[in-house]
């Protein structure tokens, strides 16, 4: 799940921030049930569960961020950054 992450150009990592928690541990636990997770994996976004138990694509994922994003630029850089990927997929 965190390889689709991995894989958004650095413009788009510089303002969201992601972590990975393992429910093999408490803090992971405490983080999975707050959110209210039900099945492994699971990616949340503004602390809402939006993917379980699948890896979303990667338009799926920046349309998403961008439903999710809280100001306009920030939404324009996530734009340009799904316009420029579906370009490099043709």
């Amino acid at each position: 799940m965190v390889d689709v992450l991995n894989s958004l150009p650095d413009d788009v990592k510089d303002f969201i921030e992601y972590k990975e928690w393992s429910i093999k541990n408490p803090e992971g636990i405490q983080m999975f049930m707050a959110r209210k997770g039900r099945v492994l994996p699971t990616l949340c976004i503004n602390e809402a569960c939006l993917y379980e138990s699948i890896i979303p694509t990667l338009d799926e994922l920046y349309d998403s961020l961008i439903a999710a994003a809280r100001t306009s630029n920030q939404k324009d850089i996530l734009s340009h950054a799904l316009k420029k990927a579906m370009e490099e997929y043709e």
